[in-house]
């Protein structure tokens, strides 16, 4: 196989900037154009889109709707300031009026008529019926759209945006005035299309712009109401535009072609290669071009030029340019390591994934080599060399791939990472495998940087390596994949890129590679290959996901609650009952509060597998605080654990199983001692009330209701798959703790001191307050208000602890005003106070690597 190896490893860096400038020089072979003619016919195999839906008009259309938002927000909170300026602007009316000759009515007239005329003439001559009914429906939406705001203005808003919108008639009667005409009219030269595409356009929209200024001036509208309208029909011309779809500007047929002569090459034939509905059935490809078709951002073609050369040619096209952009920057805040270049337009991203794959091929790097680049109409066109003789990994069966073709695999990703490169995207369709003709070594390619970057960090490096070794794994098995990796890596590097080994750093082609074969196991049977070589490795999945829907949801419900917490504070009576609250019970609070430390390490110390350093475990529960902030109530405390007995090398299925125990046996101490605290105290408070007739009936109704789903199978199996993995986890280290009665003690009474210390410090809160109540019904407030903040699983409980609490002093008899205060200042105490506490212990555990 002929292959163009020796001369790109030898690269030198003069090349880079003579391909950059003349790219139709650096052609892989030898052309002689002077022997073409120059307008050859081209075979063009494709399926043009004719109408596109352009996500740019979606994220135009957002903007102009929150546009609307932030101007009534402001001509409500800024009343004075917009009224005073409407009032100024109107004051020139006079002088207006002495310039120009009826200006409002002129002005009227041409943004009423003359405007729409324009633009439906134009269509007309432009033979674009379609388009013309288009504009008509547009303009209607938008008419009707402000005439709907209009009148839910006029019912439901409050008197200071009232008078941002409104003007005074003859009769001195403030009326709301959105000119529902100049909605429609802005929603029908955005529906014509873009103000830069035709002059008519630019010059219709500035004559809008000026019969409002007019408005303005002779005080028929408002400024914000001007605003307001133009930007509803905005909104509305985008949405219909989007939802219809618009005429696509790329370049297909003729504009293809001569953009990619302009680029340097004479085209012969080209076929789509990116999909294959609506190509002919003779547009065949060789599996280079459809792997390429999968993986490379934009349209994708097979060039064949009239000398005779196979090429690939990169569509890069603007309206799929944002969609693009945001898709990068959503990953990048999504996930670390992943950094979104800044390439916000479309020749930005052409030239800076050329740059990339320039730079891995200057490095040494295998890689097609970036031949030409032009632009033709809204499209951008790389023209890249195309490797031959060789086929994409995902088309070899595991027994075709060697170990030498994996070293080789290996060998091209750790070049691009001496060089600083990192590739972000390894999968197995890009990468192109073949066999050197001449020394019969295997030869490999690494394609389609477009998310690769330069200068990358290390944590960009560790997902390029758990990607390589995910791809393998899925080609080759766990086994030999692993060996290759310690071939061709250090110890510390494979140890390092183990942790990153799940799905959501994966290529979406592994992942459906992983799901094809079946074999969801893959990545743990990694992980467990690596262990056996390194049996002190740690391989437990670090968290790269800045958030994920769980946090979102988190993050969500946590803003609802302390909104709702915020909503019914009255500070003026907060502050008076903490005038006259007594300090030395706050500060008993706050000391009871730091018992649940000690208790939470007992328990620890009592379950668990080795013997542990007790500073270790204490300082791990304070840690725990800081944690708080971002995870829910008792995943803290159980992930701090988890970590403190992985990193003394105890296996992760008997960690987890530990630590499991821990909070069953936190769960079954705070039932079973509430239920001996209510028959031993004989409360006459709180409890007494409970077994009324209602609560019985909801009781019984709920249990009748669980009772009755798990009837069915499908809910039956859920809660079994969600129930028996603890119990088959925690069973058999029950089973070892019984044996020795001393730790179970232990444990029970390092929860039972958690939890009473808890209760007390809620009760030193309520003394605090002069209030007082029996101490099972201070319990019973206490443990119902953790039960609802671990059903509704805001960080730390923030929020919906606080209501609960507040509600249950407030059924016990509590004012409502002292139970908010009673319940923030607990809380306070118990969980915002003792954050510094855990973030000094959190900084310390990481620094003596405990963490």
């Amino acid at each position: 196989m002929a292959t163009d190896d020796s001369s790109q490893r030898t690269t030198p860096v003069t090349e880079l900037a003579e391909q950059l400038v003349a790219p139709a020089v650096a052609r892989s072979e030898p052309v002689e154009p002077a022997a073409v003619p120059t307008a050859a016919p081209v075979q063009i195999l494709d399926d043009p889109e004719v109408r596109v839906h352009r996500f740019s008009d979606l994220i135009a259309s957002l903007a102009a709707i929150l546009g609307v938002f932030l101007v009534l927000l402001i001509g409500a909170f800024a009343h004075q300031t917009t009224v005073g300026l409407s009032e100024d602007i109107s004051g020139f009316s006079s002088f207006l009026q002495r310039l120009l000759v009826a200006p409002v009515n002129v002005f009227s007239g041409i943004v009423t008529l003359v405007v729409p005329a324009l633009v439906l003439g134009e269509l007309a001559l432009r033979k674009e019926p379609r388009r013309m009914l288009e504009v008509l429906g547009a303009a209607i939406l938008a008419f009707i759209a402000t005439v709907i705001a209009a009148l839910t203005t006029e019912a439901w808003a409050g008197p200071e945006l009232l008078d941002s919108l409104s003007v005074r008639g003859a009769d001195g009667d403030m009326t709301v005035q959105l000119p529902a005409y100049i909605a429609a009219v802005a929603a029908m030269l955005t529906a014509a299309g873009r103000r830069t595409d035709r002059k008519m356009l630019s010059f219709s929209w500035n004559i809008l712009w000026i019969a409002l200024a007019v408005a303005a001036i002779s005080g028929i509208i408002t400024v914000p109401a001007g605003i307001v309208t133009v930007l509803i029909g905005r909104a509305a011309g985008l949405l219909w535009r989007y939802a219809l779809g618009s005429t696509a500007d790329r370049a297909y047929g003729d504009a293809l072609v001569e953009g990619i002569r302009r680029a340097g090459f004479e085209p012969k034939r080209l076929v789509r290669a990116d999909r294959t509905e609506g190509v002919p059935a003779t547009a065949t490809l060789d599996r280079v071009s459809t792997a390429m078709g999968r993986t490379r951002q934009g349209r994708v073609y097979e060039l064949t030029t009239v000398e005779g050369h196979q090429l690939l040619v990169i569509a890069l096209d603007g309206d799929r340019q944002a969609a693009g952009f945001f898709a990068k920057w959503w990953k990048s805040i999504k996930l670390r390591g992943i950094n979104a270049r800044s390439d916000l337009g479309l020749r930005q991203t052409a030239e800076s994934t050329a740059l990339v794959s320039h730079a891995a091929r200057n490095a040494g790097v295998r890689t097609a080599r970036v031949l030409g680049m032009s632009s033709a109409r809204d499209t951008m066109l790389l023209v890249y060399q195309r490797p031959t003789g060789v086929q994409p990994l995902a088309d070899l069966s595991a027994d075709q791939v060697t170990d030498e073709l994996l070293d080789a695999m290996w060998k091209e990703v750790e070049i691009a990472h001496g060089a600083g490169i990192s590739h972000r995207s390894l999968s197995s369709d890009t990468m192109l495998v073949g066999v050197d003709e001449v020394t019969g070594d295997p030869l490999v390619w690494l394609t389609s940087w477009e998310l690769g970057e330069v200068a990358s960090s290390s944590l960009a490096w560790r997902i390029d390596r758990a990607q390589m070794l995910a791809m393998t794994a899925v080609k080759v098995g766990a086994e030999r994949a692993v060996n290759a990796a310690f071939r061709n890596l250090t110890t510390d590097d494979v140890e390092h890129a183990a942790p990153l080994l799940q799905s959501i750093a994966l290529p979406s082609h592994t992942r459906k590679e992983i799901k094809h074969e079946k074999d969801v196991k893959v990545l743990h049977s990694v992980r467990e290959a690596i262990v056996e070589r390194l049996p002190d490795a740690d391989v437990e999945q670090e968290n790269i996901a800045r958030f994920g829907v769980r946090q979102t949801i988190m993050i969500g419900a946590g803003l609802v609650a302390a909104y709702l917490v915020l909503v019914g504070f009255n500070t003026e009576e907060t502050l008076d009952a903490l005038r006259g609250a007594n300090p030395v019970w706050l500060a008993s609070s706050f000391v009871l509060a730091l018992l649940t430390f000690v208790g939470a390490a007992l328990a620890m110390l009592a379950f668990s597998p080795i013997r542990l350093p007790w500073a270790r475990v204490l300082l791990a529960q304070v840690a725990a605080a800081f944690i708080a902030l971002v995870a829910p109530a008792g995943v803290g405390p159980a992930a701090l654990n988890l970590r403190l007995l992985t990193k003394r090398k105890v296996t992760t299925p008997l960690a987890v199983a530990t630590v499991a125990l821990v909070q069953v046996s936190a769960v079954v101490v705070t039932v079973v001692g509430l239920l001996v605290l209510t028959l031993v105290s004989g409360s006459q408070g709180t409890l007494t009330a409970l077994p009324s007739t209602s609560v019985l009936v909801g009781a019984g109704a709920s249990i009748a209701v669980v009772a009755l789903t798990l009837l069915v199978p499908g809910v039956r199996n859920w809660a079994a798959r969600r129930v028996m993995p603890m119990v088959r986890q925690t069973w058999p280290r029950l089973v070892q703790v019984l044996g020795q009665p001393w730790r179970l003690g232990l444990g029970l009474g390092g929860n039972l001191l958690m939890t009473a210390a808890y209760v007390a410090a809620f009760q030193a809160t309520l003394f605090a307050f002069d209030q007082h109540l029996a101490i099972v019904d201070v319990a019973v407030i206490y443990l119902l208000g953790n039960a609802v903040g671990a059903l509704i699983p805001t960080p730390g409980g923030i929020g919906t602890v606080d209501i609960a609490l507040a509600a249950g002093l407030t059924s016990a008899g509590i004012p409502a005003s002292v139970a908010v205060s009673i319940a923030l200042i607990y809380r306070l105490l118990t969980f915002w106070a003792r954050i510094p506490l855990g973030y000094v212990a959190m900084k310390w555990m990481q620094k003596k690597g405990e963490l």
